[in-house]
């Protein structure tokens, strides 16, 4: 009696198996241990929209550049390698930019006015204000941003004049000290901004977690997520 072939797929994948089981396996390759040594060096964070360099030098020190939209960021300072991570803090600390308060005289116009004696932030664009009718200034907060006129106006959304008031500087993540609101009257409020070390990242302790070589670092304030990958060149 004749016997009937095997597919010849099937035969091919009896074969290949044989030969595999006749080789030795091959050996696992050992997890990278990261070291404070083999982490020096430079590295790339840019992305889609974003451009991003970081150095980190084999003497503990750092050097960091963002380019965001229409926000540039730098930082320099010491760097540390602990509990698996990379951790960045800027060195001298940071001064941050800040509103000034000047003056707060009532204006028989009524409402609430913003008058800028150093002039606009950022040249074009519009001052924005966050108005706030209590004194929490959380995450769960909600107040209302508006945005200045060209006169002054302060738009009231509520009706209402707010407790609390915060100048928002233009393109930086930076939150100013609230200036209070007291009385019902009309308010002319005078500020002076200072940029102080504006464009300069205030790291304190900020942690890189590492993915693969890859040092990841998350931004909430951005609402951006940056990969720093090894250069090879």
């Amino acid at each position: 009696m004749l016997r009937k072939s095997l597919p010849v797929a099937i035969v091919l994948a009896t074969l290949t198996l044989a030969i595999s089981a006749q080789q030795p396996a091959k050996p696992a390759t050992a997890p990278v241990v990261h070291t404070r040594e083999n982490l020096a060096g430079m590295y790339d964070g840019g992305q889609m929209e974003v451009g991003a360099l970081l150095e980190l030098k084999p003497d503990g020190h750092f050097q960091y550049e963002l380019a965001y939209g229409a926000m540039d960021e730098t930082a320099k300072g010491t760097w540390e390698f602990r509990d698996g991570a990379v951790f960045l803090t800027t060195v001298p600390a940071v001064k941050p930019p800040q509103f000034v308060l000047e003056g707060d005289v009532t204006d028989p116009r009524g409402g609430l006015w913003l008058k800028l004696s150093s002039g606009p932030v950022m040249e074009g664009a519009k001052q924005d204000v966050f108005l706030f009718y209590d004194s929490n200034f959380g995450a769960d907060a909600k107040p209302d941003l508006v945005e200045v006129g060209d006169d002054g106006q302060v738009p009231l959304p509520r009706k209402q004049m707010p407790k609390f008031i915060i100048p928002q500087i233009p393109v930086y993540p930076v939150i100013s000290k609230p200036i209070p609101i007291t009385g019902a009257a009309g308010h002319l409020i005078t500020i002076r901004f200072e940029p102080n070390d504006i464009g300069k990242a205030d790291f304190r302790a900020e942690k890189l977690t590492i993915e693969n070589g890859v040092l990841v670092m998350t931004r909430p304030d951005l609402e951006l997520q940056l990969h720093f990958k090894p250069r090879t060149h």
